[in-house]
């Protein structure tokens, strides 16, 4: 194993850090959440463009019109949904677990939300596999072509016994049990080929409830890892948040807090660009005085051999020029024993 690599490890099984250790899976449950986005919109086409279709033709593309508009609506009403419950968790996390009435009133308002989400994504998750009709229809038409094709041999066969002639008792007894056993296949045939049409169709009806059942669990899926990727990305940001809070709240870190802000005022909030003329050591102190900021001349002093020792400055004191931008000096700055 490398020595970077075991410092790396070392770093994150013996320091806890919980932005560092938990980023990639925020990151992860964050942009997989998008992906029930996804599917929640077109789901829910599927239910509000068969409502749509119920309209009668008003004007010229009609159709194209609500497709786009359908489309439009369900990811803004998405992004909004992601949005309101967002607010809600920061909320909550910010209000230490008081009920407040701004917390009550986002509850309602999400849970509107999302149960609208999963009312529409589950109506058109049906429409998309319900195929109920169109069995029945079938089983239908099945029954009724084989009963069809039965029933024309056995009525062939029936009445051409019908109309052979019977001279005796004895033969007319004859043709009518052979009528009578014909029409008795007849039934029999019919009635084994509708529960032989019917069986099979019950399959596929069974097969069907299977499937909107795992539609059903992939709807409420998708609702939960949109709802657990928000907040926990929310949840994230707070945790990380308070630790670096809490982080630069300590002495040795408030030395560090004050440089940042020194610098900030030194690059002229990143106007002042590589190679430029550096201010002057008076006009930081002024500049950072009508700042308000917090610093005793020492501190000032301190900074600007900082600076020097960094090489983020170069130069003699009367013409000293910046010597790398501020993005990396401020990557200087904020390393210095911060973790």
């Amino acid at each position: 194993m490398k020595l970077d690599k075991f410092y790396q490890l070392q770093n994150k099984l013996e320091t806890f850090n919980f932005e560092l250790n938990f980023k990639s899976l925020s990151k992860t449950l964050y942009y997989f959440s998008f992906l029930g986005n996804i599917f929640s919109i077109v789901f829910s086409y599927f239910f509000l463009k068969n409502v749509t279709d119920s309209i009668p033709e008003l004007f010229a593309f009609q159709d194209w019109f609500f497709t786009i508009f359908i489309i439009l609506f369900m990811t803004g009403y998405e992004l909004f949904k992601r949005f309101a419950f967002e607010q809600l968790t920061t909320s909550i996390l910010r209000s230490t677990k008081k009920l407040t009435t701004n917390i009550a009133v986002g509850f309602l308002i999400t849970a509107g939300l999302v149960i609208g989400s999963f009312y529409l994504s589950l109506n058109g998750a049906h429409r998309m596999i319900d195929q109920s009709s169109i069995v029945v229809e079938q089983t239908d038409q099945k029954i009724a072509i084989q009963v069809d094709s039965v029933a024309k041999y056995y009525d062939k066969e029936i009445e051409f016994y019908r109309k052979q002639p019977a001279k005796t008792r004895v033969d007319r007894k004859y043709r009518d049990s052979i009528v009578t056993a014909l029409q008795i296949a007849k039934e029999n045939k019919v009635k084994n080929i509708e529960e032989k049409v019917t069986n099979k169709s019950s399959s596929q009806m069974t097969t069907l409830e299977e499937n909107n059942f795992a539609f059903t669990s992939m709807v409420f899926f998708l609702e939960f890892i949109i709802l657990i990727g928000v907040a926990f990305n929310a949840y994230y940001e707070w945790i990380s948040y308070t630790e670096m809070k809490n982080t630069l709240a300590k002495p040795q870190f408030s030395q560090v807090d004050l440089n940042l802000r020194l610098l900030k005022i030194l690059y002229q909030n990143g106007r002042k660009k590589e190679h430029d003329s550096a201010i002057s050591k008076d006009k930081l102190t002024s500049l950072a005085y009508a700042s308000k900021i917090k610093c005793t001349k020492k501190d000032i002093d301190s900074f600007m051999a900082l600076c020097v020792e960094l090489e983020i400055i170069v130069g003699g004191r009367r013409s000293r020029t910046y010597n790398i931008s501020y993005e990396k000096a401020k990557n200087l700055i904020g390393n210095q024993e911060l973790f």
